[in-house]
């Protein structure tokens, strides 16, 4: 009776145990991570006509929209060149790279240009160096610091190959990439900036998107826990992203956990709170910026799929690009933009609003970010 006794106990601890494991770790992984049985819908149930930029424009993992001076800022590394050398994936082939570097382009959206579109331009780096590799850029985001009426300043992630002292190549599978924040001073309508300044330090070491704070103060999010290695390969399951905050007047930087599962383009609302989202799984994840530089987790917006990027409007609504499984490219899966209204209560409360997906990647094939212009309506998504 004992060993019956024993037996049914141990029956019911297992069965407990794995309704546990189901209800708290696969069950995400299965229908949020993997997307097995999400319901897709297609681009035509939605009230929007989308159009193709030229190809140029090819690769824009990340936009910038200046909504009084009608410019909307990309940076473009080209869709071969990305899969090619991609950091954050550990794809390390350099020759693959884009000759010019990657390509920061100004789009004027209400001025046409001859391709019917937009009038639009490169934004050449100038007065950088003359060393080999120096002033290449190898975007992997950005953010921008208004100055006055007719001068920005670009705070660029930079993730080139590694060199030594010599200019030479090293080995960047064994190495990582060489990551770098280069800051450029634009007027806006110019061809060209002018390099102001270089920051690097060891806590940024896979980053994927830049806010700025002020007064040469920053926060940098790791998309990875590591340039390279064995833990890397594990950051699907066991996390490994975090935020860096660095401090001018102290020259500080402070670092999170790196705990985080795979990160998306974050952004700093307009609140001055941190939105996090992830491409592991479906949680955008709010967080507070304290005194001492550490960050404190706030609350959570639980979304449909998981979040590749998201952004803020001038009417203070948020629009997130998502992707119907974990897919770092966006390449493998559909993806779909939500908009994402705050509401002023004691409480948090956001409503969350699919406004266009696209079941068969007809317009949003690769979809990283979406910018919206309140002045029209229009979104502007970048990607392929």
């Amino acid at each position: 009776m004992a060993f019956r006794v024993n037996g049914i106990l141990q029956s019911a601890i297992t069965v407990a145990a794995l309704t546990v494991f189901y209800q708290v770790w696969l069950k995400d992984i299965l229908f949020i991570t993997l997307g097995i049985g999400k319901s897709v819908l297609p681009i035509e149930e939605f009230p929007y006509r989308c159009e193709r930029v030229p190809n140029k424009l090819e690769g824009c993992g990340d936009m910038w929209l200046d909504e009084r001076n009608r410019i909307l800022y990309a940076a473009c590394t080209g869709v071969e060149a990305r899969r090619e050398w991609n950091p954050s994936l550990s794809k390390f082939n350099v020759s693959g790279r884009r000759p010019t570097g990657s390509q920061l382009m100004a789009i004027y959206i209400d001025k046409p240009g001859k391709n019917g579109k937009f009038k639009m331009h490169r934004i050449q780096p100038t007065k950088y160096g003359s060393g080999r590799g120096e002033g290449h850029l190898d975007l992997a985001g950005f953010d921008v610091e208004v100055i006055d009426s007719s001068t920005v300043r670009f705070w660029l992630l930079n993730q080139r190959p590694p060199r030594d002292t010599g200019g030479n190549l090293l080995d960047a599978r064994k190495l990582g990439s060489n990551v770098t924040i280069e800051v450029y001073e634009h007027k806006r309508g110019k061809q060209s900036m002018v390099y102001v300044s270089t920051k690097t330090n060891s806590s940024m070491h896979s980053p994927n998107k830049i806010a700025f704070l002020g007064s040469n103060n920053f926060v940098v999010s790791n998309d990875r826990s590591a340039k390279v290695g064995l833990r890397k390969r594990f950051d699907l399951i066991l996390g490994g992203g975090n935020l860096v905050h660095y401090d001018d007047w102290f020259d500080k930087y402070t670092a999170t956990a790196k705990k985080l599962p795979i990160l998306g383009q974050f952004v700093r609302g307009n609140d001055d709170r941190m939105y996090v989202p992830s491409l592991a799984d479906n949680k955008i994840r709010i967080f507070e910026l304290e005194e001492s530089g550490a960050f404190a987790h706030r609350h959570s917006i639980a979304m449909d799929m998981p979040i590749a990027s998201i952004t803020q409007d001038s009417n203070n609504d948020f629009w997130a690009v998502g992707r119907t499984r974990h897919d770092p490219i966006g390449d493998a899966s559909s993806a779909a933009i939500f908009k994402i209204e705050r509401f002023l209560e004691r409480r948090y409360r956001y409503v969350t609003t699919k406004v266009l997906e696209d079941q068969e990647s007809k317009s949003l094939s690769g979809a990283s970010i979406a910018r919206h212009d309140v002045k029209t309506g229009r979104i502007f998504v970048g990607g392929e």
